[in-house]
């Protein structure tokens, strides 16, 4: 985040996405489209944290109502304007 425009800092810190870009090299894997996809930004939960899982036994369970025990990652999210599929890259 630290070389983001800040509109898209504010946008991820709100939703967690940043705007979408265009871009031309990108083929579709679905229509083989090349042109038509878009790709953003997304953070999104995966698997359990190691050091919150030991926070929450160390605390007895207090300190998973301030943090959850998912872990948060970016991954692209691509999507083609022609067929309307999504995917992610990771």
């Amino acid at each position: 985040m630290n070389n983001m425009d800040p509109v898209d800092a504010l946008l991820y810190l709100l939703t967690g996405r940043t705007r979408t870009n265009e871009n031309a090299h990108v083929r579709c894997p679905h229509c083989a489209a090349v042109g038509t996809v878009t790709t953003a930004q997304k953070a999104v939960k995966r698997g359990i944290s190691g050091g919150k899982a030991t926070a929450a036994f160390l605390t007895g369970g207090l300190s998973l109502f301030g943090t959850g025990l998912s872990r948060k990652q970016t991954v692209t999210e691509a999507s083609c304007r022609n067929c309307k599929i999504t995917w992610t890259i990771e």
